[in-house]
Parts: C-alpha cells; sequence; structure tokens
C-alpha cells in the first residue's frame, strides 16, 4: 500500500468515528488496545465456531422486534458485514482511529516501507492469532506507531495466507461504519 494510500485510509477510518460520537469522551490508549484485542477475539471466535478464514455473511437487527436477521453472502443496504474477514478489517480500521486520535498519521504511512509481521505461514490460524494478541499488547507496552504498523502488517499477511481481499473487507466495513447514527454503540467503553 503507498504513503498516501495509508493516510487516506488513517484519515477516513479517525474521521468518521469522530463524526459518529465516538471521542466526544476521552478513551485511553489502554481501552483503545483492548478494543484492538476484542476484535482479533471476535475473528478467533469465527474460526471456532466452524467459519472458514473467508466466509462472509450479513446481518441487520429487526427494528420491530430487535432479532438479528442474518443473509449468507449478499449484502443490502445498511446490513453489517460479518466473518472472519470483517473482523480482520475491524482491527485495521481501529488501529487507523488510534493513530489519527495520537496524530501519529505521517510517521505511521512513513513506517510502512521497512515494517515487519508476526505472522508465520507454516502456523495455525489460532498461532497466528495469539502472535498478533502480542503484537497488539506491544502498542501499549513499547512503540505506538512502529507496533500499529506491525499489527497491520500482520493482519494483512494473515489475510493473504488464508485468501482473504483485506483491502475489499477494510473498504466494505469503513463504507457500512460510516452509514450508522451516531454514538450508535450505546456502551461504557
Amino acid at each position: 500500500m503507498d504513503k498516501q494510500t495509508i493516510i487516506d485510509r488513517v484519515n477516513v477510518a479517525h474521521g468518521n468515528a469522530v463524526d459518529k460520537g465516538w471521542w466526544q469522551e476521552e478513551r485511553s490508549l489502554g481501552e483503545l488496545v483492548a478494543l484492538i484485542h476484542s476484535e482479533a477475539s471476535e475473528a478467533l471466535e469465527d474460526f471456532r465456531n466452524g467459519y472458514e478464514p473467508t466466509d462472509v455473511w450479513y446481518e441487520k437487527k429487526d427494528a420491530s422486534t430487535g432479532q438479528i436477521k442474518t443473509l449468507a453472502l449478499q449484502p443490502f443496504d445498511d446490513w453489517k458485514p460479518c466473518g472472519i474477514p470483517s473482523e480482520l478489517a475491524d482491527i485495521v480500521i481501529r488501529v487507523y482511529d488510534l493513530v489519527g486520535k495520537y496524530e501519529a498519521v505521517e510517521q505511521f504511512a512513513s513506517a510502512f516501507d521497512d515494517a515487519s509481521h508476526v505472522i508465520r505461514p507454516d502456523t495455525s490460524f489460532g498461532d497466528n492469532m495469539g502472535w498478533l494478541h502480542v503484537s497488539i499488547s506491544n502498542i501499549i507496552l513499547f512503540d505506538l506507531v512502529g507496533h500499529s504498523v506491525e499489527v497491520v502488517n500482520s493482519v494483512y499477511k494473515l489475510a493473504e495466507i488464508n485468501g482473504i481481499d483485506l483491502d475489499a473487507a477494510v473498504t466494505e466495513k469503513m463504507a457500512y461504519n460510516a452509514t450508522r447514527p451516531i454514538r450508535h454503540g450505546g456502551k461504557k467503553l
């Protein structure tokens, strides 16, 4: 990915979070890192539930009943993309938002030239998710920019190994996120 594409994606992800009210309250780096972990855990849970890494489906909450409707394979309007590709996209989007919040966009985009990843092609999906969690933890422990780049590169490598078009998943998830109402989650954190 070229530097300008990275900058544009960070700006879109962070701008959307600001527009949707996510930053109306201050959030600590620890909270943000924990939420990145939660996206990785959701991807692992989908895998544990028997979904293939490339499986994608769409869900929408029925406004009258509150029940989740699931429609496999085909997106409609504001239906939420689900599956491992979507969860991996959420990791990337949360990292982009974090980088935008900490005003490290230029440094982040520049660091991709010599970036590394923790994913091992000859290792199981579960083990690679474990390594990804280590890399996510390193964002708060060590270098925010360097380890944020490592996390994004690791997610891209994991996607590549598993036949996932992560660019498409990130684009789709960011488009979906833009359709959501302000303060849509309503959660404490």
